[in-house]
């Protein structure tokens, strides 16, 4: 599925949305799931002055951050890729007119241990039973985890609190599927790739071309701690240092996110990009070694704003939004308003 940007759309700077921190954007579950940096990345999209006519998500997972934007309406269009094939399945039938089959299938699938045993071992025939397979195992399985290692929820004696169906609301997540297949129009592409394989793709694109700074990236690559036990495609030591070096040529502004691990600040401390966010109360833009961050933020926009004076290394602070449905928020731009103030 690809489509082509529409290049007449002005570019256009928001400056109020209305913000919902809602927890279900994305149908699937993920460890560490980047829902609550949405408004911190549509800030710094917001200083750049120009509104992102593509939106790329290289290691797509839940998606959420793409799907909040394009949900706000801050962006044209998104293009979702993942290296995971029942991934890129998924997202590939809930954006696509075959959405309705899968929401089927929520609606009516039996959730039983022996149906997870059966979905674990069957290989899917179609792109439909690959995502149903997705959705699934994601749905009832410890932490979300499509690794062939992890376990149903509840344990294979089910004898936990927790049943394997506590995380399956069929009528919520059904009708969730469908609400987003209503934005197909506004996605480009659905790829089972890559990341490097994306950035190639897009470097090749008449958008490139014509506009590079018109096209943003958030990247969120494997944990560094316990990534082999979480994701059925994981990062080893090399693989993070590639990254690190590929950055160099994504194609347009970008935004990378890791877990704040002592290996990801030793990658990227250096980066003029680089920061440390906590996401439990504040997101705080900060160098310094002192803070307490749950996150690691390099970005091309940040080393930007840095090198223009705009930004300054510590205490700049900008308080996300508590978990409230519609939470007005509002896009700074000025000195006196750089940051989204909740409230």
């Amino acid at each position: 599925m690809q489509r082509e940007v529409d290049e007449s759309c002005q570019a256009r700077k928001p400056t109020i949305v209305r913000w919902c921190t809602r927890s279900d954007i994305s149908p699937l579950r993920y460890p560490g799931g980047k829902r609550k940096l949405a408004p911190f990345i549509a800030d710094l999209l917001a200083r750049t002055n120009a509104r992102p006519k593509l939106f790329v998500e290289p290691f797509a997972g839940g998606a959420s951050v793409s799907i909040s934007l394009l949900e706000a309406d801050l962006v044209d269009r998104i293009a979702l890729s993942d290296a995971d094939p029942l991934v890129a399945a998924f997202w590939s039938i809930v954006f696509s007119a075959d959405a309705p089959k899968l929401a089927d299938r929520i609606y009516d699938w039996p959730v039983t241990l022996d149906e997870w045993k059966r979905q674990k071992m069957h290989e899917p025939d179609s792109p439909l039973d690959a995502a149903f397979k997705c959705f699934f195992l994601n749905r009832t399985s410890f932490s979300g985890s499509l690794h062939g290692k992890a376990g149903p929820i509840g344990g294979m004696s089910q004898s936990s609190q927790y049943a394997i169906d506590c995380r399956f609301n069929r009528s919520r997540l059904a009708e969730r599927v469908l609400e987003l297949s209503r934005l197909r129009r506004r996605v480009r592409f659905v790829r089972n790739e890559c990341y490097l394989r994306t950035i190639g793709n897009i470097r090749r694109t008449r958008l490139f071309r014509h506009e590079p700074n018109s096209i943003a990236w958030y990247l969120d690559p494997p944990f560094f701690a316990k990534a082999d036990k979480l994701y059925p495609k994981s990062f080893v030591s090399r693989d993070h240092t590639r990254l690190r070096a590929a950055t160099d040529s994504i194609p347009g502004q970008w935004i990378l996110s890791y877990d704040d691990h002592a290996d990801a600040r030793r990658h990227y401390s250096d980066h003029p990009g680089f920061a440390r966010v906590n996401l439990q109360y504040t997101a705080r833009i900060d160098g310094r070694e002192r803070l307490v961050a749950t996150e690691v933020i390099v970005s091309s926009i940040i080393a930007e704003l840095r090198r223009q004076g705009e930004l300054q290394a510590s205490a700049e602070v900008i308080e996300l939004p508590r978990r409230r449905q519609n939470w007005p928020v509002t896009i700074g731009a000025g000195s006196e308003e750089n940051a989204i103030q909740a409230g």
